[in-house]
């Protein structure tokens, strides 16, 4: 029986070729889309689900709650917090410590950046990295020792077998040296934890014992991710409960008197995260050795698209199947008559389907194959075409494969079956709600394709409003690279020997990246929330074009400005100096370990967004600092100077030939910021481009089986004097009212759901009606270009053959 319908499936399939091509490239993009977001969804719920300890190991945190309910949530906290809570808290088995940053590792004279972590010694007693050489339990308890992974043995040294030998690492500014004393498995794409060289946590605290006895009392500062491993028997929430009573015992009176000082009411509690959720919990804070995560709602979003675009292939598939039902009502009244029950004829539908299914399949999984690579780079995963051969893959597109068939064959089916063996044999016939169903679906087809194409339409707006938008300072031909620290002098060398170039406009020295802090007092107050600053040199504002409002700008050589004197942004006055007051002039005290040292505000600088639209801008400060302070150079190039770079990389060798000469231009710096974004505006834009093709695929079909159902009407028009132009604007009009009603269903959600995504940022274009007619236009246009080819074809028929058969 099975054998019989496979044959009547495989003369269906070849006896309407442009149908079931149709429908088989529909249903291949539409399962294309799917399995490859299946594929990245797979990955982000696999990530660290490979620890044995999974399960009992939580992250610490750390939640400022306000008297009106608004939380500030860090996934960091700091140096005593993991020994004393594990001393003190039964439940707590062991504690691990982390945090880390790209340094520069030596071997010999090469330095190449490395992901480097401090951790304590039982980092192998909660995380499953496997030691390929060396003890785990042993690994990490020398002063001096290293354990690095596989790739990195590989690139340094050439083979794993390298216990004993040693590297440099960059401390500080300072290289240290450290022995080798175990190789890691290198950590899979799907850990939040990822390094290359693992050194003794202690190696990061300060070497004079006062210095680090003090660091180790610091329970209001944060700056690493604390790991807790529970005893198995532990519960989860009786161990939280339990941190206040620790925090207070050795920390409370402390953070009484900074609350006071700041005038907040602020409550600060400590709780856990599950270490196998935090890649996809952005509530808490990521970095300093972890790295950043995702968002559980962008599976959701990508599988919503994935699964809205195999929809529309499915209502391809459906309503062609359904325009197709007068071709095949002979043949199903004469299995009726024949005996061929409901049943029996369902299934034969349902093998069609699920034949056609897997005629599409085939093909998806090349186009899959093919895609990947561009995927990869768009989601920024490295997901492999290995996994697609895994057992549960094969088991999942198994599976997939049912419920495409089913989904695009069962309504079919049923309605196929239902058709009475008189009225079908006698072409007699009529399909009851058929236009209706068939009406809606294409509707809901054409409101989807809509729909995506305002996203894209206003994805595109705001990048180009990003992109076009004055950051407040200049980004053209400026460049920035790191510089080393590590003996005096050197960066000012350098600075003086690229300023020397001749294709060189400008050079100035920033200290690597803003820091936040609240140690300091304004009219005797401290700021409830930290103020970003950094150090400077006299040329760096000028060099960006960013203007000193009121005041001036620091003095290259003026010992003043050097010991005392401070920049502030138009934001950090508005913010904390009082209305009326004059800010340049005034005096805010940094408190340097218990001591309030005198500043002195000599200019105003005018505000600009140095993050990213997102983000309001924020009060911020600059100091001047030395040249041994700074660790980023900014080049303003001459126009034209096409060779520079590389005349900088030259000189910069020269000067330090073992520090990597890693440089990037302040512009695409800027539009990094945005780099997620991005990748949602392309996965969008494909969506959309997708969705408009099946869709009108699927609707050239339609049109194609219309005009032929509609020959005798086109012939008795034609023969009455109608105009081509005329008949094929009545064939199409159904379709226009259709494509209308379709606008008209997606503007509000599209309007609703871009709002929604614009909300994110502070500064963002405006919603004009242009991006909705844009979108609809086009839908229209394509849907009745696409309409209009098959009428025009059919108003050009000899009316004569129509109409000699009636």
């Amino acid at each position: 029986m099975f054998k019989n319908y496979m044959k009547v499936a495989l003369r269906s399939l070849l006896k309407n070729k442009v149908f079931s091509s149709i429908n088989i490239v529909g249903l291949s993009l539409g399962l294309t889309a799917v399995m490859l977001i299946l594929l990245f969804v797979q990955d982000e719920v696999s990530f660290d689900r490979f620890h044995q300890k999974g399960d009992r190991l939580y992250r610490l945190t750390a939640t400022y709650t306000s008297p009106e309910g608004n939380q500030r949530n860090m996934g960091i906290t700091g140096t005593p917090h993991g020994p004393s809570f594990a001393a003190e808290i039964p439940g707590i088995e062991t504690f691990c410590r982390l945090k880390g940053w790209d340094m520069l590792v030596k071997k010999g004279t090469d330095a190449i950046n490395e992901e480097v972590l401090y951790v304590d010694s039982s980092f192998f007693s909660c995380f499953s990295f496997p030691l390929i050489e060396g003890n785990p339990d042993k690994a990490l308890t020398g002063a001096y020792s290293a354990v690095i992974s596989e790739d990195m043995a590989s690139r340094h040294f050439g083979t794993s077998d390298v216990l004993g030998k040693t590297i440099e690492v960059d401390l500080d500014g300072k290289f240290e040296l450290f022995t080798i004393t175990g190789v890691a498995q290198t950590p899979p794409t799907n850990s939040s934890v990822r390094f290359d060289v693992l050194i003794p946590f202690n190696r990061s605290l300060p070497t004079d014992a006062a210095d680090r006895e003090k660091s180790e009392r610091e329970w209001l500062s944060y700056h690493l991710n604390t790991l807790l491993l529970l005893r198995g028997n532990a519960d989860p929430a009786q161990v939280q409960a339990q941190f206040q009573e620790v925090f207070r015992k050795h920390a409370g009176a402390e953070f009484d008197r900074k609350q006071k000082e700041r005038n907040s009411s602020d409550r600060l509690s400590f709780g856990i995260q599950p270490y196998t959720s935090i890649h996809l919990d952005p509530a808490y804070s990521m970095g300093n050795g972890v790295n950043d995560g995702s968002n559980a709602t962008y599976s959701y979003i990508l599988l919503g698209i994935a699964g809205l675009i195999l929809f529309i292939a499915c209502v391809n598939f459906i309503n062609l199947t359904l325009a197709r039902s007068l071709r095949r009502s002979k043949e199903i009244g004469v299995r009726k008559v024949t005996g061929s029950s409901r049943r029996e004829l369902i299934f034969q539908f349902l093998t069609e389907s699920f034949f056609l299914s897997l005629l599409a399949f085939l093909p998806a999984l090349v186009l899959v194959n093919l895609l990947l690579p561009e995927f990869s780079s768009i989601t920024g995963k490295a997901l492999d075409v290995s996994y697609l051969l895994t057992l549960s893959n094969i088991t999942l597109f198994a599976g997939l494969l049912l419920v495409v068939s089913l989904l695009a064959g069962a309504y079919p089916a049923f309605v196929l079956s239902g058709f009475r063996p008189v009225e079908t044999l006698y072409g007699k016939f009529r399909l009851a709600g058929r236009n209706l169903v068939g009406k809606s679906l294409i509707v809901l087809q054409f409101s989807i394709a809509v729909f995506l194409l305002v996203g894209t339409f206003v994805f595109q707006s705001q990048f180009n409003f990003i992109a076009d938008t004055d950051p407040g300072y200049t980004t053209d031909r400026v460049l920035r690279l790191e510089v080393p620290q590590e003996r005096p002098g050197l960066a000012n060398q350098l600075r003086n020997t690229i300023a020397g170039i001749s294709g060189v406009e400008q050079v100035s020295l920033r200290s690597s990246g803003w820091r936040a802090s609240s140690d300091f007092f304004i009219d005797n107050e401290r700021p409830k929330e930290g103020v970003y600053f950094e150090q400077i040199d006299a040329k760096h504002l000028p060099l960006l074009k960013v203007p000193v409002v009121k005041g001036r700008n620091f003095m290259e050589g003026n010992s003043s400005d050097l010991k005392s004197g401070i920049l502030v942004n138009e934001s950090f006055v508005k913010e904390y100096i009082k209305a009326g007051n004059d800010a340049v002039g005034q005096t805010i005290e940094k408190e340097k370990e218990q001591v309030r040292v005198p500043f002195t505000i000599i200019g105003v600088v005018k505000d600009y967004q140095l993050g990213s639209f997102k983000e309001k801008i924020r009060p911020m400060m600059w100091y001047m600092g030395t040249a041994e302070d700074m660790g980023w150079m900014y080049v303003k190039l001459k126009p034209g100077a096409s060779s520079t770079i590389a005349q900088i990389g030259r000189e910069f060798h020269k000067s330090v030939p073992y520090f990597p000469f890693n440089y990037e231009f302040l512009e695409d710096e800027r539009l990094s910021a945005y780099g997620d974004d991005k990748r949602w505006k392309q996965v969008v834009t494909y969506a959309a481009v997708m969705s408009v093709l099946i869709s009108a695929l699927g609707l050239f079909g339609l049109a194609t089986l219309s005009m032929e159902q509609r020959t005798k009407e086109i012939g008795i028009r034609k023969v009455l004097g109608a105009s081509i132009l005329q008949i094929s604007g009545v064939m199409s009009m159904d379709y226009l009212k259709l494509i209308i009603i379709a606008f008209a269903v997606a503007m509000p959600l599209g309007y609703y759901v871009s709002q929604q995504w614009l909300e994110g940022f502070v500064y963002r274009v405006n919603l004009g009606s242009w991006i909705f007619l844009a979108s609809g236009g086009l839908v229209l246009l394509i849907a009745l270009l696409t309409v209009a080819s098959q009428a025009v074809r059919a108003a050009w028929a000899d009316p004569v053959e129509s109409l000699k058969n009636e």
